[in-house]
């Protein structure tokens, strides 16, 4: 599966989320949303569910470090100042 999330759809946005399974489980995510124009009723997110283990959540916590650094070291598009 891939998803494209283009620079004009993001947002500096983040949202905490937690939800309550049927079966009393409680999941955590952490939702980036995205800009909408003002005729959409619904907002558009990206919802990121924690991995369960400590382990895996540092590991993933590290990937979005490593989004963050390209974010911040990538050279400007071509023909932009």
């Amino acid at each position: 599966m891939r998803i494209n999330v283009y620079s004009q759809e993001l947002s500096n946005e983040v949202i905490r989320v937690e939800k309550e399974s049927n079966t009393g489980v409680k999941y955590h995510a952490a939702q980036l949303v995205l800009h909408s124009s003002p005729e959409d009723d619904a907002r558009s997110a990206v919802t990121f569910w924690l991995p369960k283990s400590r382990r895996r959540r540092e590991e993933m916590a590290k990937a979005f470090e490593q989004i963050a650094l390209v974010f911040r070291t990538a050279p400007p598009e071509t023909g932009l100042d």
